[in-house]
């Protein structure tokens, strides 16, 4: 069994000063924490390596790019088949999260669309799959929280 990576105090500050904004400068974070560039260099550069920063990415506003509406969309898969329709779905540019699931469903997607006639569209899709035996939709009201990572 591989060890969970054990982080000091450190660590979890330059971390959460980067999932703020993973475009502060070194410069900065020496600022907020009071340690050395080359420390905070040393220790980004080993959080990598170790695999606890996998990169860097945007977060973007959907509805100003027109994606008003957002739904969490459940399925059934005959499981033989679960990975393959899966890994199919995950290729849709709608498609933000892909849950393989226990419980009722075989999987929980959560998807953004421009338009209702959008919704209506990929669902009739889904459903016109082979192994697709069944789907729930819920349009999401409002969002409290959406992140992919838990806050250090």
């Amino acid at each position: 069994m591989k060890r969970e990576k054990v982080l000091d105090e450190i660590d979890k500050q330059i971390i959460r000063i980067l999932q703020d904004n993973a475009r502060t400068s070194y410069r900065e974070i020496q600022d907020k924490l009071g340690i050395s560039i080359g420390t905070i260099h040393n220790r980004i550069t080993k959080l990598k390596k170790t695999g606890v920063i996998e990169g860097y990415t945007l977060r973007l506003n959907n509805e100003k790019l027109g994606y008003k509406l957002t739904f969490l969309i459940r399925i059934d898969v005959d499981g033989k088949f679960t990975e393959e329709i899966l890994n199919d779905i995950a290729k849709k540019p709608e498609v933000c999260s892909v849950f393989h699931t226990t419980g009722e469903q075989s999987a929980a997607l959560i998807c953004r669309f421009k338009e209702s006639e959008d919704v209506h569209a990929f669902i009739r899709d889904l459903n016109k799959k082979e192994y697709v035996t069944r789907t729930n939709s819920n349009m999401i009201l409002k969002e409290y929280k959406n992140t992919s990572f838990i806050e250090i």
